[in-house]
């Protein structure tokens, strides 16, 4: 029956319950705020409330409060409750429960507004959880790894469940990945290493799809099974081979996955993966989880931008560590030995070598390496179209594989497997149009290399080629030293002593710059130079300037 008119003048909600936790009456306020449809005569397991306090975290007996008050005989008081009217709203309400001889007299207040608009001190809501984790960024190492880390590690300690963020890295197909979980430590390492054993990119295509919409994804309550059949043919495939570790059931899940951003831009996601509770996320979660998404965003960014900084210059100093070692070293195996330390330094990677053609059978033979963990590298001899996989030595490109079944072509296959490589990138060394060689490098995991790793190796080809060159024009100049002149020499043509100069620098193999530098004339007045001298002598490059330069005794 309805409340009386006493009741119904009243401008709260008031709910009468009998000591079986039956509704018996509401007023006009109580009707309004939870619906007239079904109301009288329903018991406390039909209200659907969930009993939190005012942060949202839920009271692990979530008893009604009107029972609560029937059973114990005390009256309840200031009981946060949240519950979903019967259209479909949530709301958030204060319940005071005050029990009589005969009933329950049950008071409600419309709070929602008030913890909507709040800025909750409770950790793991709001401003004092977006404080938290800028506190754990501002502690870390500047490099995105590291951020991300410490942002997801401060997030699992904050709300029970497993966090795990994801970045793009400069290769837009590859994502890096980090998972923590204070409930289930084994199931983030368990994530992390499915990482890194497959190509799927966690959470299991979730985060691809919030990347491409922009737009959050919230499923407050999804049966496990149902989130098991989303999952793509590779991951399920690896769920099989490699069970997961195992955790008490779980039948729902609530996942919420946002996206991550950085200067206007999409760069990932930041998701939370948590078995369902009588505390389940909503869109409150939404508001301070995106915050927090964004603020690791801008810092991983900002640490990603200056680590690029630090590579550039320290690319830059080893490219003119080589040119230095070029120009001043006549021992070329010397010479290589440096461009593939460099390498190794420059590139991230584990080992790396140069092989080159011999010209008296044409097949490639090894002639410096660093980074092998074998004693002694077996000297492999191989023919040219097999020492390489596809179309790596038909002209100036890079080959990069990064899986084990591609080196079955490999005669080299036994040191491959014994070195333990999963990623190889090779480019060719060409000399006056001629290939003379390749450079070789390799890693014991996945390489992600960007395009500024690209451009490093070529140039470190380029050097390799360079060091090539000039060692076969000292030992053509050695060799015509000792022999004597052949025949007739033609004459010199016109040369001040500043083409002399730089005629004499020409031969030794060294490039426009690095004469400019060593004389100190501009690049363009050394181009110059070399044009009229190219004009004077007939000849036609560089190379054949420096070829005949140096058999005709010019220099």
């Amino acid at each position: 029956m309805p409340a009386d008119p006493d009741q119904d003048a009243l401008p709260v909600a008031v709910l009468t319950y009998d000591l079986r936790g039956t509704i018996t009456s509401a007023n006009a306020a109580a009707r309004a705020l939870l619906g007239e449809k079904g109301l009288i005569g329903t018991t406390v397991d039909q209200a659907g409330w969930l009993i939190t306090d005012a942060a949202g975290w839920h009271d692990p007996d979530n008893i009604h409060p009107a029972l609560a008050a029937a059973s114990t005989g005390e009256a309840q008081r200031g009981i946060v409750a949240r519950i979903t009217s019967s259209d479909g709203t949530e709301k958030w309400l204060q319940v005071d429960a005050i029990p009589t001889a005969a009933e329950v007299v049950v008071t409600l207040t419309d709070i929602t507004d008030l913890l909507n608009d709040a800025r909750l001190p409770r950790p793991g809501y709001g401003a004092a959880a977006v404080a938290t984790v800028s506190d754990h960024i501002a502690g870390a190492k500047l490099d995105p790894q590291a951020i991300l880390e410490a942002a997801v590690d401060s997030l699992a300690k904050l709300r029970p469940g497993t966090w795990m963020t994801t970045m793009i890295n400069k290769d837009p197909t590859t994502m890096r990945v980090y998972a923590a979980s204070d409930v289930d430590p084994q199931v983030a390492e368990y994530i992390k290493g499915m990482v890194r054993q497959t190509d799927a990119s966690p959470p299991f295509g979730l985060s691809s799809r919030v990347v491409d919409s922009g737009q959050p994804v919230l499923m407050p309550g999804i049966p496990f099974a149902d989130f098991m059949d989303a999952l793509d043919d590779e991951t399920k495939a690896f769920l099989k081979d490699h069970p997961p570790p195992t955790s008490a059931p779980v039948a729902q899940m609530g996942v919420l996955v946002v996206p991550m951003h950085a200067r206007g831009s999409i760069i990932g996601t930041l998701g939370l993966f948590e078995r369902r509770s009588s505390n389940p996320l909503t869109n409150r979660d939404v508001t301070w989880v995106q915050e927090v998404a964004d603020r690791i965003g801008l810092a991983a960014d900002n640490a990603q931008l200056y680590v690029d900084a630090i590579s550039r210059l320290e690319r830059l100093t080893a490219l003119r560590s080589v040119q230095l070692a070029i120009t001043a070293g006549p021992d070329l195996r010397l010479t290589l030995r440096v461009i593939l330390d460099q390498a190794v330094q420059g590139l991230n990677v584990d080992a790396a070598d140069v092989l080159l053609v011999d010209e008296s059978d044409g097949l490639l033979g090894l002639v410096a390496s660093t980074g092998f963990r074998s004693t002694s590298i077996p000297d492999y001899r191989l023919p040219v179209d097999e020492g390489m996989p596809g179309e790596a030595l038909k002209g100036r490109r890079i080959s990069t594989l990064t899986t084990l079944g591609a080196f079955s072509q490999f005669r080299r296959r036994s040191l491959f497997a014994r070195e333990g490589f999963k990623a190889y990138g090779a480019v060719p060394l060409i000399v006056r149009g001629k290939l003379t060689g390749v450079l070789e490098v390799f890693h014991r995991s996945a390489l992600e290399p960007d395009r500024e790793w690209f451009e490093f190796l070529d140039a470190l080809a380029t050097d390799a080629a360079l060091a090539i060159e000039h060692a076969s024009l000292q030992q053509s100049a050695r060799e015509g030293r000792a022999s004597g002149p052949a025949g007739p020499r033609s004459p010199s043509p016109a040369m001040s002593s500043v083409d002399k100069q730089i005629l004499s620098l020409v031969a030794e193999g060294l490039s426009n710059k690095a004469i400019a530098e060593k004389i100190h004339l501009s690049t363009h007045t050394i181009k110059f130079h070399v044009g009229q001298m190219l004009d004077r002598s007939g000849t036609t490059n560089r190379t054949e300037l420096a070829r005949k330069a140096t058999r005709e005794g010019w220099v």
